[in-house]
């Protein structure tokens, strides 16, 4: 039997209201806000937000940023690092993998419990010293110790 784990709806919400509070306090922002997205580990969406102000182009790029971070099973910075090196054999990048959903911008957090990707996060319109890897960072600790991000592709073992 297939013994499948992803994250669910309370640990979803946790990371939205996490990000959301933390653009909230930055004292004296000078920009909107931030737009997240958390999927499940197959890249379907569970929940997000965008805060007031935000273009609707946020939530669109932070649900683009978490799918492809899941289906990718790496964060999107690790995705462009293999998409340069398939360009560099030939290929042409997002457009060979028939998915328009993927994309190369920087943002997408996979999420793993333990060796299991169980999600991904999508983070959009963070700026200077609170940028996307900065909510990131804060969203991924709000999950707990046993939960991390994979900046780079990782072996994977049947049912991970």
């Amino acid at each position: 039997m297939y013994d499948r784990a992803t994250l669910g709806l309370s640990e979803a919400l946790r990371v939205v209201e996490t990000v959301l509070e933390a653009a909230r306090s930055v004292p004296e922002r000078t920009w909107p806000g931030v737009a997240v997205a958390v999927v499940d580990k197959e890249g379907e969406l569970i929940t997000g937000a965008r805060m007031d102000g935000m273009a609707a182009r946020f939530w669109r790029a932070a649900h683009r940023k978490a799918y492809t971070a899941a289906v990718m099973e790496r964060d999107t910075s690790g995705v462009m690092d293999f998409w340069n090196r398939q360009q560099a054999q030939g290929h042409r990048g997002p457009q060979d993998w028939n998915d328009p959903m993927l994309t190369t911008l920087p943002g997408g957090y996979v999420v793993k419990y333990g060796t299991r990707i169980v999600g991904a996060i999508g983070i959009s319109g963070g700026s200077g010293d609170h940028d996307d890897d900065h909510f990131a960072r804060l969203a991924i600790a709000a999950l707990g110790p046993a939960y991390r991000n994979c900046p780079a592709w990782e072996i994977k073992h049947i049912g991970d």
